[in-house]
């Protein structure tokens, strides 16, 4: 939100994803009408700073310690000012 780019976030915080679209999100097909540019743009960007997003939702691990939770968080605020 800080980066000024309309977004849900969507699922469970062990599985979730992020839907760029300023519309409501209630099933399936809603997802789909998301915007897939930006969101391949978002994961190219995740990827170029060493974390993988799948084309889809987010998994995250419990081996995940602290360094890698930090990382993972500039590696998103960063993709986020770059959209």
């Amino acid at each position: 939100s800080a980066a000024g780019i309309t977004h849900q976030i969507v699922g469970d915080p062990v599985l979730f994803d992020v839907v760029f679209t300023d519309q409501p999100i209630a099933n399936y097909r809603d997802v789909l009408k998301a915007d897939s540019a930006i969101t391949a743009r978002f994961n190219a960007l995740l990827r170029e700073k060493g974390i993988l997003k799948t084309p889809g939702k987010v998994y995250p691990s419990l081996t995940l310690d602290d360094d890698d939770m930090v990382q993972t968080i500039d590696a998103i605020a960063e993709a986020a000012r770059k959209l």
